[in-house]
């Protein structure tokens, strides 16, 4: 008949072999990763590729760097003032959905106004009503406004 330390002493043994198989069920997934990786550079290795890659030379079959090519980024003024010359009298919420369904360019009512403030005081947009306007010729305003302001001793 065992006695209760031989027992304890078989489930102590027990227990151990279970944490150790735990423990090697839990590293499997890492061993397999580490096994892919080990895998896919000997693969650049053989392929004369992992010189390149220490030595911070571009490989051959990487993408160009982009360049000049494509269409110009345009700015949100710009964008504002091509929809005032299409559809003028708009005010800032229809501007905003017109960035957004045209350029797909979200942009808050409360930017647009922000953005028509300087093309305002600048004379390139003015204020009609509800809406905003585009103004054709700012140059020629400009100097109506410099003779007005001469003619009044300002």
């Amino acid at each position: 008949m065992a006695t209760t330390y031989q027992y304890l002493l078989r489930r102590k043994a027990e227990l151990e072999s279970r944490m150790v198989e735990a423990q090697r069920r839990a590293q499997a997934p890492f061993e397999s990763e580490l096994r892919a990786i080990l895998l896919a550079l000997d693969a650049l290795r053989q392929a004369g590729m992992a010189e390149r890659l220490t030595t911070g030379e571009a490989p051959a079959f990487a993408p160009p760097t982009p360049g000049k090519r494509g269409r110009r980024g345009r700015s949100t003024r710009d964008m504002i003032l091509m929809t005032l010359a299409q559809a003028p009298g708009l005010n800032e919420a229809e501007i905003a959905r017109q960035l957004d369904h045209r350029w797909s360019r979200p942009i808050t009512p409360a930017l647009v106004g922000r953005e028509l403030e300087p093309l305002e005081i600048e004379g390139l947009v003015r204020r009609s009503g509800a809406g905003w306007v585009r103004v054709e010729e700012p140059a020629d305003r400009e100097e109506a406004r410099e003779s007005f302001l001469a003619a009044s001793g300002h």
